[in-house]
């Protein structure tokens, strides 16, 4: 997957989410190209800009978490620090905007699992941005209370 310096998505209302070059970055090393690559998994940080999403920062897998080949458990101390790590430094405009985790497919959809996962953790609030990396491409998706939108891809 060649990324550009960022990757841009819109929901149906033409609202944006922008993936940062640091964010792409980052995911790319976790995509599961190789048998023995477990999932990974991170939350996701960045701005809102009106009624835009800038995606600018995120947590990687790390001590505690829990990660196989089909199945990752974010339970690391390490990603509520990072939250707060940013929020602070930022004076408080970077904030937790949702999560992404890998699949070990060229174009990966939710599980069963991970549509139960985010109905129970990420309901109400603000919209949150749910993000499955794949082996070829992303799955992402804007979360809002109890709706959800796949994103469009903007070239």
């Amino acid at each position: 997957m060649e990324f550009e310096k960022e990757l841009t998505y819109q929901d149906s209302n033409g609202h944006l989410v922008v993936l940062t070059e640091h964010v792409l970055a980052v995911l790319e090393k976790y995509r599961q190209t190789r048998r023995q690559d477990n999932e990974a998994a991170g939350i996701l940080l960045g701005e809102k800009r009106g009624q835009h999403i800038v995606i600018t920062d995120l947590s990687e897998p790390g001590k505690g978490d829990l990660r196989k080949r089909n199945l990752v458990d974010r339970r690391g101390k390490h990603h509520q620090q990072k939250v707060d790590d940013c929020f602070q430094l930022s004076g408080g405009t970077v904030n937790y905007l949702g999560e992404w985790h890998t699949h070990p497919e060229d174009f990966p959809k939710p599980s069963q699992k991970d549509r139960t996962s985010w109905s129970v953790h990420l309901k109400g609030g603000t919209p949150k941005i749910v993000l499955i990396v794949g082996i070829k491409d992303f799955w992402i998706e804007k979360m809002n209370g109890t709706s959800s939108f796949k994103l469009s891809f903007c070239q």
